[in-house]
C-alpha cells in the first residue's frame, strides 16, 4: 500500500508538473498580449492628442468664419432694406400714374365727348382754349402725382 501512495504522489506531481507547464505558457501568452495592448494604448493616446489639437483649430477657424460670415451678412441688411424701400417707391409711383393715366383718359373722353357736342350744335370752339384746356389737365395732374409722391 505504500508504493500504491508513492505512485498516487508521483502522479499527482506530474499532473501538477503538467498543470504548471501550460500555466505558465498561458501567463506568457497573457502577458505578451497586454504588452501588445499597451503599445496600443500608448498610440491612442498619442493619436488622440494630435487629432484633438486638429479639432481645436478647426472648430476655432469655423468660429471665425462663421462671424465673418455674420459680419458681412449684416452688412447685406442695409443693401436689402434700400432694395425694399425702391421696391415700395416704385409700388406707389406705379400706382400714382395708373390713377393719373385713368384720369387722364376719362379727362381726353369727357372732353372728346364734349367737343362732339359743341360740333354737332356748331359752335365754333377756338384752338388756343384746347391749348389752355391741355395744359390745365397736365398741370392738375402733376399736382397729384406730387401730392400722392408726398403721402407716401
Amino acid at each position: 500500500m505504500d508504493i500504491f501512495i508513492q505512485i498516487i504522489i508521483a502522479v499527482i506531481t506530474v499532473a501538477f508538473v503538467i498543470l504548471m507547464f501550460f500555466l505558465i505558457q498561458t501567463i506568457k501568452a497573457l502577458t505578451a498580449t497586454l504588452n501588445e495592448v499597451r503599445n496600443t494604448v500608448g498610440e491612442l493616446r498619442t493619436d488622440v492628442s494630435m487629432i484633438s489639437g486638429d479639432v481645436k483649430e478647426m472648430i476655432h477657424n469655423t468660429s471665425e468664419m462663421t462671424m465673418d460670415v455674420r459680419t458681412k451678412l449684416r452688412s447685406l441688411d442695409v443693401v436689402f432694406a434700400t432694395v425694399h424701400d425702391i421696391g415700395q417707391t416704385l409700388h406707389s409711383f406705379t400706382g400714382v400714374m395708373k390713377e393719373t393715366a385713368a384720369g387722364l383718359v376719362t379727362s381726353i373722353k369727357s372732353k372728346s365727348q364734349r367737343e362732339i357736342i359743341h360740333s354737332e350744335s356748331a359752335r365754333p370752339s377756338s384752338g388756343s382754349g384746347k391749348v389752355t384746356a391741355a395744359i390745365a389737365d397736365g398741370i392738375i395732374s402733376s399736382l397729384r402725382i406730387w401730392r400722392k409722391l408726398k403721402q407716401h
